[in-house]
């Protein structure tokens, strides 16, 4: 199993790199918006592999569960 992987959501490629701090496994994931600003939240491997981040814009946390989606279906 490779440690990054691609997906496109909604037509954005999201890019996912596994990371581990403090003993917490998860993915550093980024991707660009229409404007070219990357935007970069880390998701971690809990109950809910929820969206850790500031000021991500609404569309991205409405993707919430499509990226849990992406994450199980490659692990």
């Amino acid at each position: 199993m490779s440690n990054q992987f691609n997906k496109v959501i909604n037509g954005r490629q999201f890019n996912f790199q596994s990371i581990e701090i403090a003993e917490k496994n998860g993915y550093h994931v980024d991707v660009k918006d229409e404007e070219g600003t990357r935007w970069e939240f880390r998701m971690f491997d809990t109950n809910d592999n929820h969206i850790e981040a500031e000021k991500l814009p609404s569309w991205i946390a409405g993707l919430e569960e499509e990226l849990r989606r992406a994450i199980n279906e490659h692990e």
